[in-house]
This record gives C-alpha cells, structure tokens and sequence, in this order.
C-alpha cells in the first residue's frame, strides 16, 4: 500500500524554520527551533519530516558537516562554501553557473558545486590569536 503524506502542522514547522534562516541548519538546531512552536515534538517527527521534505523535493541536504547533516529550503542548484574550521556553510550566489556544460556520452542528473576553505570571521580570529600570542614581545628572547 502507498502511503500518502499529508501536509501536517508538524512539516509546515520544519519547513519554517528550515526556510527562516540562512545557515544550513541540522536536524538538532532545526528541532530546538520547531519545539518552541510545537513543544512535544520528538527528533524522531523531525527527521521523518525532513525525509519526506527531500523526497518532495522541498528541502536538500548540503551535506554532512561537523558530523551533522545540513539542509538547505533553496532547493535550486547553487554553489555553497563551507568553512572547515568553524562549518558555517555560505551560498554563493555571483559564481558563473556551468548549465552549458557538455559532457560526451555523460547526462548530468544532478550537481554540487561546494568549495571548502577558511570563513573571513575564522580568519579574523586566527590573526587577531596570532597577534596576541604568535609574536615575541620586545625584550623577549628565543634562545
């Protein structure tokens, strides 16, 4: 028998809050934002309801980051940049889309442009770490 899903109270409160914020939320943060609305909410309501969002189509998944799935409500294909250090994930939006790309006996389903490197806060905070402790203060010496 086929199940249909119904558009429950409970999925409206996840695509919410899913839809509500720019960074990639995981299941936990998406179920610590859905329990204010809906306090007896399980993480088990969640993570079916999210199922059933991906496989509408509604919801993606970014991927796995910091050991968390991540999960986007833009669900046009769009490039994203994760920073390794602290994992916030970025979209990006004025990258040169490659939808002319042709490839030879190859048909293209689905694509997931994700660069990784070092967000400008984690970079801030690395060099403002390095200014108070990686340089030797005058009359210091390093022998």
């Amino acid at each position: 028998m086929h199940k249909t899903h119904n558009n429950s109270k409970q999925r409206k409160a996840v695509l919410e809050a899913i839809r509500s914020t720019d960074t990639h939320p995981s299941v936990r943060w998406i179920h610590e934002q859905v329990k204010t609305k809906l306090p007896g909410i399980s993480l088990g309501t969640i993570y079916r309801n999210i199922k059933v969002c991906r496989e509408e189509g509604s919801v993606v998944s970014v991927g796995v980051v910091n050991n968390e799935e991540r999960f986007d409500g833009i669900v046009e294909p769009h490039p994203h940049a994760v920073c390794t250090k602290c994992g916030r994930i970025i979209d990006i939006d004025d990258l040169p889309e490659a939808e002319n790309i042709h490839l030879s006996g190859f048909t293209v389903d689905k694509r997931r442009t994700v660069f990784y490197g070092t967000c400008v806060q984690c970079c801030r905070a690395g060099k403002n770490l390095l200014a108070q402790f990686g340089r030797l203060r005058k009359g210091f010496s390093h022998n």
